[in-house]
């Protein structure tokens, strides 16, 4: 009787899942459009919003039947949300996680999770504190091909990886800069492509391969008049010895991504919605050891490999960031992950700035002198 009536209370619970009582700052950001489908999931509860826009605040929560308040702190003191979702500028994410943490609220943060690996680490550790869960959003995980290239990377399909090769071309006007005068400003996101449209890039650089241990960049305004960069180019190094180069832009008119793995037992090659694989014969380990041929290369074959369905889209990381708080999943990109991805970009800056090689971990007050330096700089423009 026991057991039906645990298979009874299983199955009750998975036609109602529980209802988490979810609130967001910043509900007027152009990005929440990307969050809105995640709002029908059943694990969700939309109690309130806020923004500093009360006439688009509004008509937000009219739309969403639910409060809103131009005071986030009163949102949090009066509604006591479960999970705050934190989709405001760049330059207020730390603040506000730290008071949605203290407010007894687990915090689902837009990337990048703050402008300095600083900020970052005082973020993980008030929801350590606190006991609650920090995860930050980075939906491209969650993409099929990508999912499939960490399940080969993670089984050694490619051997031993020897170099990595990302590019990602963001094309943009100045009209987009103009939208939102916080854009490429180092107060407003600590940065222009490197750590806005680069974070996506950066982090599945982290989530496949692990954090580089050396880096040297130089980042560039090719197109566009900012305070910032609107392209970077960098080298980097692994700690196993594998060497990879990024280029990431939006003063291009280029394929919007393309990512290669060369190991010594095959190679990926990665794009939106796309994965080729090859695997070569013979571990080039062995190749070079024992081939009599001094000309020939191993040969190469297609490697099949099926893409499961769905897509890297909000939804996905809501999912994994309500698993974790309701049965302790460890699928979702905590705090530490986000500041893995914010390191590597203050780190690229960093070395562009100095002209100098980085090694990581960054020193994280070298570097808040340095931006410290480029506020003041830009502020007395």
């Amino acid at each position: 009787m026991s057991l039906l009536m645990t298979m009874a209370d299983s199955s009750a619970q998975a036609a109602h899942p529980q209802r988490l009582r979810h609130a967001i700052i910043g509900v007027g950001a152009g990005i929440f459009n990307g969050h809105r489908p995640a709002l029908a999931l059943p694990t969700v509860d939309l109690v309130a919003v806020s923004d500093i826009n009360a006439t688009t605040g509004r008509l937000r929560a009219d739309e969403l039947q639910c409060a809103f308040y131009e005071d986030y702190r009163q949102m949090l003191a009066e509604t006591q949300p479960e999970v705050v979702v934190i989709l405001t500028p760049p330059f207020l994410h730390a603040s506000m996680t730290r008071e949605s943490l203290l407010a007894g609220s687990h915090v689902l943060v837009e990337k990048p999770m703050a402008i300095q690996v600083a900020e970052a680490a005082e973020m993980v550790e008030t929801a350590r504190r606190c006991q609650r869960l920090l995860g930050i959003v980075f939906q491209q995980r969650w993409r099929p091909e990508v999912m499939a290239a960490r399940r080969l990377l993670q089984e050694g399909l490619l051997g031993e990886i020897q170099r990595v090769e990302l590019t990602a071309v963001w094309t943009r006007p100045a009209f987009y800069y103009r939208m939102a005068p916080w854009r490429a400003t180092w107060r407003g996101e600590g940065g222009g492509i490197v750590t806005n449209q680069a974070s996506h890039h950066l982090d599945l650089l982290c989530y496949l391969l692990g954090s580089p241990r050396r880096v040297f960049a130089w980042t560039r305004n090719l197109l566009h008049q900012i305070e910032t960069q609107d392209t970077v180019q960098a080298m980097l190094e692994w700690p196993d010895g594998a060497l990879g180069t990024l280029h990431i832009s939006t003063a291009e008119a280029d394929d919007p991504e393309r990512l290669k793995i060369v190991g010594t037992r095959g190679s990926l090659e990665l794009g939106p919605g796309s994965l080729h694989v090859e695997r070569l014969e013979v571990d080039l380990h062995e190749y070079a050891r024992a081939s009599q041929q001094p000309y020939a290369r191993p040969a190469r074959h297609p490697y099949a490999v099926s893409l499961d369905p769905g897509k890297g889209d909000h939804a996905a990381v809501y999912r994994s960031f309500h698993a974790a708080i309701l049965h302790g999943d460890p699928g979702y990109v905590d705090g530490i992950q986000g500041c893995q991805e914010l390191e590597l970009a203050n780190a690229l800056i960093y070395s562009s700035y100095y002209h100098c090689e980085v090694e990581l971990p960054l020193d994280s007050q070298l570097y808040a002198a340095l931006l410290q330096r480029l506020q003041a700089q830009s502020a007395s423009c």
